[in-house]
């Protein structure tokens, strides 16, 4: 489908009448000229050069030169070009241990945080491979399932904290089991799931469950993250984790389980260093595994039709300079007239052809300093490319992928915005709609990613990767209405305390203005008892002794009985 990027030079079309109009007043006008001399019809005799005809055919093919002309102007694109590749790779599972042990801070800065950066470089080498991420402690979760988009994978990453999972523990075994359901059906010998853990494994059998995805054609790998002679794990409040026993956690790496698990997985097992993670060394052994093809689909930029309708105009025009009004002769002034226009049309071509070139040179030159991790110089590039031409997906898209790398979410996801609306076709809107809503799911725009994630599934609505997004969108933007919720009821609560206190210090103030002559009556004349009354009062205390005593016994026995032990990092 067809889409004008500068639709406001069509108004040159408007005055393609007006010059018809004009031309023919002009004949007319000459027709009356001729009159003065005598019949028309006794003076064409005398005339064998006039044509009647030549001058209409003459205006015909210059307006049609104009009207192409302008739709040159127009900049007609077919939309942004879309190329299926085929690609060969493997699926690749990461399960990352996001318990409490993983932020001790062996690791600069801490485990987990080195972990991520590990995976988000891998993201950044992949190029024809699958990858999925579950997370895991003492339960196993997916957080993104098995995708060549890249971007997601280190969106989702950086969201990833020990809070991921509510339950806290590592549950080796579980985590594998997940994996084992999480790869797809059709890639049989090119699957492969990585783990990174510490190893702290108290909750299943891990290395039945390596066996099991052995049988299933699953190689599982291991990273042992941690010290031999572990670390204490602090805590957000700067405290250090205890135990249920008070006792300070310690958590050390458990490489022996780690090895047995990746020996039953038929796979390897690496230590985790603060230089070399170890990460990429296993993914390269992967890839020696037989490796399944893929279907990718990529955006290129929009295909630009312009110069196919300039070549029309300029065919028009130049067929216009070869016919003569006046048999065997032409009409010099108007065939001058038309070599201007010729050669208007001819550099216009070039200017437009050179702009367009321009554009697409800075976007080359951002795509080759953003290949060499120089994001500041991407940004500059594309964002000139996108001052030349606001229209261009390519560079929009480009630039917001980068303002996004360096964390400028907002920005990312405001550049982002206005790509779908500018594609035609239903896949590629559903494509920029998911990007988008990935911008704007990093900046914590939860409300306009869900609207941007259903508007993909619109249009595609079997879209499991687009719909995992909206599930986590939609908990995220749950949570942080209830945190809100929260600091509006606390902040409710405080505000009923503070005018609770303000009105008992109002009643202590109006106490002590109390006229002191009658505090000095109250005291000189105390109340009388009477004994009936000082015998009910004492039985009142001794009651209340009574149930103060057995809340205290209830609570006592209540320490007493044994709370179940469990492993909470």
């Amino acid at each position: 489908m067809i889409q004008l990027a500068q639709v406001q030079y069509l108004w040159i079309i408007a005055a393609i009448p007006l010059l018809l109009v004009v031309y023919g007043l002009y004949r007319r006008h000459g027709r009356k000229m001729l009159r003065r001399f005598g019949d028309p019809e006794l003076l064409r005799p005398l005339m064998p050069s006039v044509s009647r005809c030549k001058g209409w055919i003459k205006i015909s093919l210059f307006c049609a030169g104009i009207f192409f002309f302008a739709l040159g102007l127009s900049r007609p694109r077919t939309g942004a070009r879309v190329k299926e590749l085929k690609r060969t790779g493997v699926e690749i599972i990461i399960a990352l241990d996001v318990s409490n042990s993983m932020l001790a801070e062996d690791y600069t800065p801490n485990r987990l945080e080195r972990a991520k950066l590990a995976v988000s470089r891998l993201a950044d080498n992949l190029g024809r491979d699958r990858i999925g991420l579950i997370v895991f402690a003492g339960d196993a979760f997916v957080q993104l399932p098995v995708t060549t988009d890249y971007v997601s994978a280190k969106l989702f990453l950086n969201t990833i904290n020990t809070g991921s999972v509510p339950r806290q523990g590592t549950a080796l075994g579980q985590a594998i089991l997940t994996g084992i359901r999480s790869f797809s059906l059709d890639t049989p010998g090119s699957r492969a799931l990585i783990l990174i853990t510490d190893g702290e494994n108290h909750e299943d059998d891990a290395v039945a469950a390596a066996t099991e995805a052995a049988g299933q054609g699953i190689r599982v790998h291991c990273i042992g993250i941690g010290s031999e002679f572990g670390k204490p794990i602090p805590m957000p409040d700067g405290s250090l984790l205890k135990d249920e026993e008070g006792n300070t956690v310690v958590t050390k790496l458990d490489e022996a389980t780690l090895m047995d698990v990746a020996r039953a997985g038929g796979g390897v097992y690496v230590r985790a260093g603060n230089s070399d993670f170890g990460l990429q060394g296993i993914v390269d052994s992967v890839r020696q595994m037989d490796q399944q093809e893929f279907q990718a689909v990529v955006f290129e930029d929009f295909n630009e039709q312009y110069m196919y309708f300039f070549g029309i105009a300029f065919f028009f025009l130049f067929l216009e300079t070869l016919i003569g009004e006046r048999k065997g002769r032409r009409f010099k002034s108007f065939d001058i007239f038309s070599k201007i226009a010729v050669v208007f049309v001819f550099f216009t071509t070039l200017s437009l052809s050179a702009s367009a070139q321009a554009d697409k040179k800075d976007i080359r030159a951002g795509n080759r300093a953003f290949r060499r991790g120089d994001l500041e110089k991407a940004q500059l590039d594309y964002n000139r490319a996108v001052a030349k031409d606001s229209t261009s997906l390519k560079a929009r898209y480009n630039l917001a992928n980068t303002m996004h790398l360096v964390g400028d979410y907002r920005q990312a996801s405001a550049t982002m915005a206005t790509v779908p609306d500018s594609l035609h076709n239903p896949e590629q809107k559903a494509d920029a709609w998911h990007n988008s809503g990935n911008f704007q799911l990093s900046a914590k725009q939860y409300a306009e990613s869900i609207e941007a994630y259903k508007n993909t599934l619109r249009i595609r609505p079997g879209d499991m990767e687009t719909k995992t997004n909206l599930a986590y969108a939609q908990k995220m933007l749950k949570d942080q209405q209830q945190e809100q919720q929260e600091q509006q009821e606390q902040q409710e609560q405080q505000d009923q305390q503070q005018d609770k206190q303000d009105q008992e210090n109002k009643q202590d103030q109006q106490q002590d203005n109390q006229d002191p002559q009658q505090d000095n009556q109250d005291q000189q004349a105390p109340p009388k008892i009477t004994p009936q009354a000082a015998q009910q009062m004492l039985e009142a205390v001794q009651q209340k002794e009574r149930e103060t005593q057995e809340k205290v016994s209830k609570e006592k026995a209540r320490a007493a009985v044994p709370v179940r032990k469990g492993k909470n990092w």
